[in-house]
């Protein structure tokens, strides 16, 4: 995706900050507000009266939350036009957040309406056992299969591929590329607990929490890192050629 000018480290920090900003206001609101992620491991009754007790609150933060997904591509194409940016990498980036806002996005055009419903003293068993059944199929393929499963295998990958290309090519300090590599255990850690959910015997690993805050501490530093290169280029005298003066 190299078919562009490069980026400047300024507008890779300004791309990781407007990101982790997008991202971390919605999720610290759900995780206050909504019991996130906990909430998710309880009964679906529990989790549709907690949702309908939110009310269009919950249901923004979401939409916020899902929308802030996408603006990881920013920063994947970004990083991809650094000098070493592979094709690879931008490609399970984008991959990564297209997934994660399509499983997101169940909880803004999907759930509402079955938390209504749990919620209408109207409703009959049947309804009510239909209304379950739907919101586990929603929440397993829209949720584990494509937000968390592929969505977080996809950004694993592409968090290697950036970590490595920045060690390679000294974008950063190598320590500092090393730490995005040690999120990595955490993303695939975390997956037992999906597979724990069909396969009880698999033991339940629950550190995905502990992987994205990880993650973004990582991708703060690294804004940190491209604000500093993009100081030092602006305190830098300007070329002057031999011929000059």
């Amino acid at each position: 995706m190299n078919t562009t000018l490069p980026a400047t480290p300024l507008r890779v920090a300004l791309a990781l900050l407007i990101f982790l900003v997008a991202a971390t206001g919605p999720y610290a609101w759900l995780i206050e507000h909504f019991g996130y992620d906990d909430i998710l491991r309880e009964p679906t009754a529990v989790i549709l009266a907690r949702f309908q007790a939110g009310g269009s609150a919950v249901v923004l933060a979401w939409l916020a939350f899902a929308l802030s997904a996408l603006l990881f591509i920013p920063v994947v194409l970004a990083i991809d036009r650094l000098p070493g940016g592979g094709r690879g990498a931008a490609v399970l980036g984008v991959a990564s957040a297209v997934a994660q806002a399509t499983g997101l996005l169940r909880w803004v055009l999907v759930v509402p309406a079955l938390a209504a419903t749990q919620a209408d003293p109207h409703s009959s068993m049947a309804a009510l056992a239909v209304n379950t059944a739907v919101f586990d199929a929603v929440h397993r393929y829209g949720g584990m299969v494509l937000g968390e499963m592929v969505g977080q295998l996809l950004l694993a990958g592409w968090t290697a591929l950036v970590a490595q290309q920045l060690w390679r090519q000294g974008l950063v300090p190598r320590w500092l590329a090393a730490l995005g590599a040690l999120t990595l255990p955490l993303w695939l850690l975390g997956q037992t607990e999906l597979i724990h959910a069909v396969v009880p015997q698999v033991p339940a690993i629950e550190v995905i929490p502990l992987a994205f805050m990880a993650w973004e501490a990582w991708l703060a530093l690294l804004a940190v890192a491209f604000l500093r290169s993009a100081w030092r280029q602006g305190r830098s005298p300007p070329h002057r050629s031999a011929a000059a003066g």
